[in-house]
């Protein structure tokens, strides 16, 4: 009888520390599944930014380095961090100073760089892209992926509605050449707009949809941002508008 409750009890030992090693193994597969599609959601969003970062350049062709756009391309594409930028006699190294020229009012040379390398170098260092490899989705910096999330949700606004001093677009994207043309008029009489170039040659009407392709690849953008979150057991949300007006990259 004793002899029997011994085996019984190394039995119920070896199934308990059975159980044990299949849940430590199912919950570190689930982390490295995790992780795998985080990288997919990362490598979305690096494709989205040079889609992003090609047609900024043909809206806005006087606004980024045709020298330095190939580089720029290259380093999103093979995950590195090398491009740096002089600005006022200054090398610029972090995110926020890279988004504060993209969106500073006053007269920026070369715009689009800013931008689509401050983005980059977010990117960069919230997807941990130095390392080749995340084993796990606990890897990743819950704040700092919430923060990309956040900047994200500013710059969308951003760019969408940012004009400089003199009161033009930062960056043209979803506006129609008509409506450029008018904020360059006396709109005291509206019945200016007739003999705008774009509605006289009938290239463009008042009815003419905005151009949303831009917003699209921000979102989608977002949106793998969003995913990647979930998967490091963060909830997501949208900011207030008034949170995003009052947002300022500080350098």
């Amino acid at each position: 009888m004793k002899t029997f409750k011994i085996v019984f009890l190394m039995v119920f030992i070896l199934l308990f520390q059975a159980c044990s090693i299949n849940q430590d193994t199912i919950k570190s597969i689930a982390q490295s599944n995790s992780a795998s599609e985080i990288a997919q959601y990362k490598n979305e969003v690096l494709k989205y930014l040079i889609s992003y970062k090609k047609k900024l350049d043909i809206r806005n062709p006087n606004s980024y380095n045709k020298a330095l756009s190939k580089n720029i391309n290259l380093q999103i594409s093979q995950n590195q961090n090398y491009i740096s930028v002089i600005q006022n006699h200054k090398k610029l190294e972090n995110y926020n100073e890279y988004l504060h020229y993209a969106f500073s009012k006053e007269d920026i040379k070369n715009r689009n760089d800013f931008l689509i390398i401050g983005l980059y170098k977010m990117i960069y260092s919230v997807y941990r892209l130095e390392k080749s490899h995340q084993f796990v989705a606990m890897q990743y910096n819950k704040a700092s992926m919430l923060k990309l999330y956040e900047y994200m949700q500013v710059i969308r606004w951003k760019i969408r509605t940012a004009k400089d001093l003199k009161g033009n677009y930062l960056f043209l994207t979803w506006q129609n050449n008509w409506q450029l043309e008018l904020m360059k008029k006396d709109r005291s009489d509206l019945n200016i707009i007739k003999d705008l170039k774009y509605i006289k040659s009938n290239k463009e009407t008042l009815f003419s949809p905005s151009n949303f392709s831009f917003e699209v690849l921000l979102s989608k953008m977002i949106v793998n941002i969003e995913y990647s979150l979930k998967k490091i057991n963060v909830e997501p949300y949208e900011m207030s508008l008034s949170a995003i007006k009052s947002f300022v990259f500080i350098i």
